[in-house]
């Protein structure tokens, strides 16, 4: 692992690091001394292990803000998971809906051709009735 001699809180230090990790870890350094720099209306006015103390603390309290991110985007890819899957259940049941309309639909055009046939057929029972009719009463008179 190679080594870095960087400054932290005013103070130079030399440190090991993994080749992948060099950008991140330097991006962390720059964060750490602009904190550092943050604070510097306290520098002489209380210790350095107060100023870094507080540094801790507001690091400390951004880490668990990102947390409470982390698990509120959590819960809300779970919730939008449940509600997909009751959008697509939704849209089953929609589907499934209309091939029964259809099916109600083809059924009732059946029954409506027989329904006409019927009548139809009726139709012509009743002309042939009439037939008869007036054929007996032309053969009585």
């Amino acid at each position: 692992m190679p080594d870095l001699e960087i400054t932290i809180f005013n103070k130079k230090i030399k440190l090991s690091y993994q080749d992948n990790e060099k950008e991140r870890f330097l991006q962390a350094v720059e964060s750490l001394n602009k904190n550092w720099n943050k604070f510097s209306i306290l520098h002489g006015k209380v210790s350095d292990n107060k100023i870094i103390t507080l540094i801790s603390l507001e690091l400390q309290d951004s880490l668990l803000s990102l947390e409470k991110i982390k698990n509120d985007v959590s819960t809300f890819e779970k919730k939008n998971k449940l509600l997909r899957k009751e959008i697509e259940d939704k849209n089953n049941e929609i589907d499934l809906n209309k091939e029964n309309f259809e099916k109600i639909k083809s059924e009732l055009k059946i029954k409506n051709d027989e329904i006409y046939k019927t009548e139809k057929l009726l139709d012509n029972l009743y002309d042939e009735l009439i037939e008869i009719k007036n054929n007996f009463l032309t053969k009585k008179t």
